[in-house]
């Protein structure tokens, strides 16, 4: 049923919108296999032949053939790198060495692998259940193919399957080997050319590129350029998410444009990570090629919420206006330097062309007003020098200055110079936070909006997580108020004399901010909220200090307090006393810590005054503890740094030791009232509670169908026994995480403890289920390691004692266990779920005697559905299965044969109609056989597996197998021995 529905309501309407409403022609599994060379192959060869001819008129026959099998055979260390050096090819083109007959000889000639200016002259291929193989045979569900060469690989699952998204992903893990326990099972030389993967059940449909984690899959939401209600008009329906990806994704124009131009390899320590376009940048840089190259050009504003990816949708914008002009001189500008490495950084690694990072004021004259073309990265204090010493640098109206964060020094003297230094550019301005002020704004300075994409949007998207400010120890604020109060505090022992001569002389706010007894009493705070709330799930901090002396300050009472580690990241100069100098770090060194803090298990805390409190982009960093006055978007930016992604991490939090929670809605209020919405969740315990009250409800009252029972085991099994239907388990898995979700957010608020008893009850009964239905580990990575720790406990206390894993059928204990069940019905729920698992996870070592015993189960369940047996019959027929599923020894004793060679010997009989006792002797010299040549890494090993095939055939023959079914069942036996023999 599963696979009729994936068929029908997922596949089906996914392929009739890429061949009536995009333009793609359906190809025959069949057909497809003839077009290529081999079962291995995963190119169309034929089409992708023709293609290369029709592209490249000129070229001959032997060049044509040549450049294909260079695409065929590639050669590369890793399928990633065959994949960046077919990318190229795409994108550009390749080489070959051919006279033209116009009297210059043989000279290097452009070979395209893609017309892209002319979408008409390409072949665009649709394949359903394209079948490769490698060690095994695989069959992806849909395969687009653009001139034969295979670009998005889809995975179809049904809506009705527990976890249709995450087993549709994972299957594309698989065939991609990405996790060590996929070796093998794959088929990774199809990913050689593919650039896009996608994983769809129709109401929900993501996509990714090679190789990317789980946690960087995302939706494309936007059909642009139409919109949703002109996508409706043309489906005449409603659109499923999985239409807005075919038409923002697989329309033949958007493809061509996503492979041309929306791709990056960036290489960071190390390694190379496959980059590609979210639809927001995708949609963002086509909206700002549309204004640039317009007969009335003008510039605007791209207003990305922090943590959306600005830095690639700048790099993009520089590609196409690269590609698309003719020779473009593009200027990087930002307002810090380490904004302006970040940012060089991000255009180097990911290979853009001679990125230049001008050292100088000076350089930067130089390279504005030398030829054009170059892409120049600078930050703004250099026109300061430069509009001095040269008034106009270039008046050339191919220059477009893209600004990055451009709410910050845009609108004073130096931005004033930038302008009049370069009369006639072009200005884009990318900022997370504009400004909309009299004196700046950002608007009124650079354009309207071009894209817009703010926090709802991200949070919602789940690009970026909702950030949450939580002021704390009121009477620690620094204001003019309680300056008083905390000298008392500080002093306790002084006469109100002494304390009115300190407040007179030292009483500055700075002053108090860097005091030891001051530092030390947050610090114990900050302690004992962090072991508590946060490094529990794993997650970082970062203190914001209001000096560097504070800051050293808070790393030498860390450690005295034995926090967790810290490390201190400050700006050092040469003349700084002795006192700073053990901080003083170089820029390599900078970097460094910074990776460790991001990739490390430690340092846990990163401690900070002006460093890093914009562009720093750390996914492990869940709270920022604020002791500096900080206002505006300088405010904003630093609260930012909690906002991205990570696994399990549902917010970020922001604790504020300084008090600066009327500047932050000062800040607010310069936004619209839309612009502001949920921006910052000032008082988010309050808009939390009723979220926990509403899920705590929705979750119990999951339940109201089952009816009361004598006593409190007997309504846990029939709870678990309600939970035997997929879809019911599938959503109270929902509603739990729902639920224990918003119990993280809120604990340890003692509002939220009287819903504890509730989640360790649902927490209890959900990991029976898993056991019961063997659904996977009872406790999955789905809530936080706080939440998952209080079910743990109750776990253990009320005798769930398998977290980890399931007990085997083969356990001593399962008996016991299942002994311990009150009830004939529970009793034979657990056996027959118990069965199934085994029957799923041997079946391909033994095909034949576990699919019969499914046939078995599958009878004895219908039998007692149909009422055609009763319980007792029901339990004593399981049992009898359960008792053949433990001891396939005894099935191969009734069958005469070894327990090792039963599973090669039943699958020879299966397609034979010859005496069983006749084929006993050839299973035998085919196991041996085997055995006998299952080496270490046989199954990497072309020339074992041929000797092995031969000898399969040998043995089969002389035996006279149906000369039909040897192939097959050489195949089945191979693959039967890949499974048993690990080699």
């Amino acid at each position: 049923m599963s696979d009729q529905k994936e068929l029908i309501e997922v596949e089906d309407p996914a392929v009739s919108v890429l061949t009536e409403h995009l333009g793609w022609t359906e190809i025959a599994a069949a057909d497809a296999k003839l077009m290529k060379d081999s079962l291995r192959q995963p190119i169309l060869v034929s089409l992708f032949l023709e293609a290369v001819k029709r592209i490249n008129p000129w070229i001959t026959e032997e060049n044509a053939q040549r450049v294909v099998q260079s695409v065929v055979q590639l050669q590369a260390t890793s399928v990633l790198e065959a994949n960046e050096k077919i990318q190229t090819m795409l994108e550009l083109s390749t080489v070959v060495l051919q006279d033209m007959n116009d009297g210059m000889g043989q000279k290097s000639q452009d070979v395209f692998f893609i017309d892209y200016q002319h979408p008409e002259n390409n072949s665009f291929s649709v394949v359903r259940q394209f079948q490769v193989k490698h060690y095994r045979e695989r069959i992806p569900d849909i395969v687009l193919f653009i001139n034969g060469l295979p670009i998005v690989v889809i995975e179809c699952k049904s809506p009705d399957l527990q976890n249709p998204m995450g087993d549709g992903i994972d299957q594309i893990f698989r065939y991609q080997e990405m996790k060590d326990e996929y070796k093998n099972l794959g088929i990774p030389q199809l990913f050689n050319t593919v650039q896009i993967v996608a994983s769809t059940h129709r109401d929900r449909m993501q996509y990714a590129t090679n190789y990317t984690p789980r946690r960087h899959w995302s939706e494309w939401r936007d059909p642009y350029p139409l919109t949703v209600a002109e996508v409706e008009e043309r489906l005449g329906r409603t659109a499923t998410p999985q239409d807005l990806f075919l038409f923002g994704v697989c329309s033949k124009e958007n493809l061509l444009d996503l492979i041309q131009n929306f791709i990056v390899y960036e290489r960071e320590g190390g390694k190379v990570v496959k980059k590609l376009a979210k639809y927001l940048q995708f949609r963002t840089v086509n909206k700002i090629i549309e204004k640039v190259t317009a007969e009335e050009r003008e510039g605007g504003v791209v207003w990305h919420w922090m943590g959306s990816g600005k830095s690639l949708s700048m790099l993009w914008t520089a590609v196409k206006l690269r590609r698309l002009l003719e020779n473009p001189t593009i200027l990087v500008v930002t307002d810090r330097t380490d904004l302006d490495s970040q940012i060089h950084g991000t255009f180097k690694r990911c290979g853009f062309s001679t990125p230049i990072k001008a050292e100088s004021a000076k350089k930067l004259q130089e390279h504005l007003t030398e030829n054009a073309g170059k892409t120049v990265m600078t930050t703004l204090q250099k026109f300061q020098d430069a509009a001095d010493v040269y008034p106009t640098l270039s008046e050339d109206e191919k220059i477009f200055v893209l600004v990055d964060e451009a709410h910050r020094s845009q609108y004073r003297t130096l931005a004033g110079n930038m302008r009049k230094a370069l009369p006639n550019a072009c200005f884009l301005a990318f900022t997370g936070t504009p400004i909309f002020k009299k004196d700046r704004d950002t608007f009124n300075t650079f354009g309207p909006y071009i894209d817009r994409y703010d926090h709802n949007q991200s949070v919602k998207e789940g690009i970026t997580v909702p950030i949450f400010y939580e002021g704390r120890m009121p009477e620690l604020q620094i204001t003019g108020k309680s300056i008083d109060q905390l000298l008392r505090r500080i002093f306790p022992d002084e006469t109100d004399e002494v304390l009115e001569l300190i407040n007179k002389k030292y009483a500055t706010l700075d002053t108090i901010a860097e005091s030891r007894p001051l530092i030390k009493e947050i610090a114990l705070n900050i302690i004992d909220h962090y072991e508590k709330h946060i490094l529990p799930d794993g997650f970082k901090a970062q203190i914001v200090a209001t000096s560097r002396l504070a800051a050293i300050r808070y790393k030498e009472i860390l450690d005295e307090l034995n926090a967790p580690s810290s490390e201190v990241l400050i700006s050092v100069g040469h003349d700084d006393g002795n006192l700073y100098q053990p901080f003083r770090r170089s820029k390599t060194e900078e970097e460094d810590l910074k990776e460790r803090f991001k990739k490390e298990k430690d340092p846990k805390i990163l401690i900070v005054c002006d460093m890093l409190l914009a562009g720093f982009d750390a996914p492990v960093e869940q709270v920022m503890y604020l002791h500096k006055p900080l206002k505006e978007h300088n405010l904003l930016q630093a609260m930012g740094r909690v906002n991205r992604k990570s696994s399990k991490k549902e917010y970020g939090l922001v604790v504020d030791y300084w008090g600066v929670a009327d500047e932050l809605q000062k800040t607010l209020r310069m936004y619209s009232e839309d612009g502001i919405e949920n921006l910052v969740h000032t008082d988010y315990r309050k808009e939390v509670l009723p979220r926990l009250q509403a899920a705590h409800s929705a979750a119990i009252n999951f339940f109201r169908e089952v009816p009361p029972q004598k006593d409190r085991e007997s309504y846990n099994e029939a709870c678990v026994q309600y939970l035997e239907p997929e879809d019911r388990r599938v959503a109270l898995d929902q509603r739990f995480k729902l639920f224990a979700r918003y119990m993280d957010m809120l604990l340890p608020d003692p509002r939220a403890l009287k819903y504890v008893r509730d989640l360790k009850w649902l927490g209890y009964i959900r990991a029976r289920v898993r056991n019961r239905y063997r659904d996977g580990a009872p406790l999955p990575d789905d809530c936080s390691d706080k939440v998952r720790k209080l079910i743990e406990d109750y776990l253990k206390v009320e005798g769930i004692n398998q977290i980890l894993e399931q007990i085997s059928i083969h356990s001593e204990e399962f008996d016991e266990e299942v002994s311990k069940l009150i009830s004939p019905e529970a009793k034979a729920s657990e056996i027959e779920h118990a069965i199934k698992h085994e029957i799923n996870i041997k079946l391909d070592e033994n095909p034949v005697f576990y699919e019969s015993l499914r046939e078995r189960l599958e009878r004895i369940i219908e039998d007692y559905r149909q009422r055609r047996i009763d319980e007792a019959e029901r339990l004593r027929a399981l049992q009898e299965i359960l008792e053949e599923a433990r001891s396939p020894e005894k099935h191969a004793e009734r069958l005469g044969v070894d327990p090792e060679v039963a599973p090669f010997y039943e699958l020879i009989l299966a397609k034979s109609d010859a005496e069983a006792d006749h084929l006993k002797p050839a299973a035998q010299k085919i196991h041996s056989a085997l055995k006998e040549r299952a080496v270490v890494d046989w199954q990497q090993k072309e020339d074992t597996k041929r000797d092995m095939r031969r000898k399969i055939k040998r043995i089969l023959r002389e035996v006279g197998y149906p000369p039909e079914e040897i192939q097959d069942t050489t195949v089945r036996i191979m693959d039967l021995a890949a499974r048993r023999f690990a080699g």
